[in-house]
């Protein structure tokens, strides 16, 4: 059963697509883009068990046959019916007296007056659902939400997989993600595992990763999900994300068959939990993002996986596209009748963090703590070799171990800098789970960036910072 259903033409598919979107915040959603099946068949069934219907007009529309019926089919139903106009034309005939709303001057946003008048008018008759919200922790484990994880990688760092390991370790970090193209069996080091297993047993959560990223960098063609399954079984892990369809079907159904098939081959390999990560099709231009939301949102109603994953390099080139996508996905999830945890890849930079996770992000992964020095009051990153400017924040922490790491003539400057930029973490990381659940994202972004980047968000993100 649907809150509410979209009639329309195919003419209007992207104006509709775009009302859809806003909708699905505030209830659940059917419109034909999702249909399997005898379109006759499936239409009468899902118009006979919805609550409103929202027909999207325009001068294709009302002279189409298909959307007349539909029409109809809603007042043989009993349904309220509401025309939402998109240009000057009319409601067909007996449609005319109806109540209708004009959108011929929208200018595509939520916040519009036109547009506000569709949901209180959809209000007036279907109660808004009020969203899952984000929980404190993953069910039955000891990650808490939003979580940052620290990832260990041979590429492009200033630590091998080993010794990041081990610093992860010392620190007592509660997260981590390793790669399983450094772990195979040919490649891992002897002291990974015991390593590993202390992380776990102080009661931090270990992630393998298909390491598909550390082939795809190195070029690496042979790197197969023979071989994953291979370093899985000599990996001590918490969880593993399945490896990942880098290249996904650009048709909704196969690509999430793709993933959900991936999952539950890789899950052969391992007793633990099996991740899914959805990644979309690219073209010429970039990325394209807008199938996304639809297809997190089926594998999750499938496999109801502890965290789905997308890479976020590919949810649009600038930090507010990016945003603006993961908000898309966390509305589409926001229709499952649970809490679905999004984990974005490759995102360690504390400033795309806060955005992110205030767009609806749960969990994050980057290398920038093995790669970067931190300026703690700033929160901005800097080269490595600039560690030495930001010593004396070091000498403030009331972390005990970098202190030490600080002061010991037997830890290099490589790992100084690691411990440093650690603690950065474990408070960044406590004040973002504080802020996340008092709602208070907005006081936690001008805290990270400033009063000028926190305008600039609310004016090209209206409403972000409202759940």
């Amino acid at each position: 059963m649907s809150d509410v259903y979209v009639i329309h033409s195919s003419e209007d598919g992207e104006a509709t697509r775009i009302i859809v979107e806003f909708l699905s915040s505030h209830w659940t959603i059917w419109w034909d883009d999702t249909l399997v099946g005898d379109f006759s068949t499936v239409i009468q069934e899902k118009m006979s068990c919805t609550k409103f219907v929202v027909a999207v007009l325009s001068a294709h529309a009302i002279k189409k046959e298909t959307v007349i019926d539909e029409m109809r089919l809603a007042k043989e139903a009993g349904v309220t019916l509401l025309p939402v106009m998109l240009d000057a034309s009319s409601p067909p005939y007996p449609y005319g007296g109806l109540s209708r709303v004009s959108l011929a001057e929208w200018d595509e946003t939520e916040a519009h007056a036109d547009f506000q008048k569709i949901i209180r008018k959809i209000s007036s008759v279907v109660p808004r659902r009020v969203p899952p919200s984000r929980p404190m922790e993953v069910l039955r484990t000891s990650l808490s939400l939003p979580a940052v994880f620290l990832s260990v990688s041979s590429h492009e760092t200033q630590l091998v997989p080993l010794e990041a390991i081990k610093v992860l370790r010392v620190f007592g970090a509660p997260a981590v993600l390793v790669s399983a193209y450094d772990l195979w069996a040919k490649r891992r080091p002897k002291a990974a595992a015991s390593e590993l297993n202390a992380i776990r047993e102080a009661g931090g959560v270990v992630i393998v990763d298909s390491g598909n990223y550390e082939a795809s960098r190195r070029r690496s063609r042979n790197w197969t999900p023979q071989k994953f399954h291979e370093a899985l079984q000599g990996i001590p892990h918490d969880w593993a994300y399945c490896f990942d369809v880098m290249r996904p079907s650009q048709s909704l159904k196969d690509a999430v068959t793709e993933v959900v098939d991936a999952v539950n081959r890789d899950s052969k390999a391992t007793g633990s939990m099996v991740l899914p990560i959805v990644h979309t099709f690219r073209e010429p231009a970039g990325y394209d993002s807008r199938q996304l939301p639809e297809v997190v949102k089926l594998v999750a109603s499938e496999l109801q996986p502890p965290l789905i994953a997308v890479a976020e390099r590919e949810l649009g080139r600038g930090l507010i596209e990016r945003a603006d996508t993961v908000r898309k996905i966390r509305r589409s999830l926001d229709n499952l009748p649970f809490y679905q945890p999004l984990h974005v890849l490759g995102t360690g930079n504390p400033w795309s963090i806060a955005l992110l996770a205030a767009a609806g992000a749960d969990s994050f992964d980057g290398l920038e703590w093995c790669r970067m020095a931190f300026d703690h009051q700033m929160h901005r990153l800097n080269h490595y070799q600039h560690f030495d400017f930001f010593t004396f924040q070091t000498e403030l922490s009331e972390s005990a171990v970098a202190l030490k790491a600080l002061e010991s003539k037997d830890i290099g400057y490589t790992g100084k800098v690691a411990f440093h930029n650690l603690e950065y973490y474990r408070r960044y990381a406590k004040d973002l789970r504080d802020y996340a659940h008092t709602n208070r994202m907005e006081a936690f972004i001008m805290k990270i960036m400033g009063d000028g980047a926190t305008n600039q968000i609310s004016v090209a993100l209206p409403g972000i910072f409202v759940r």
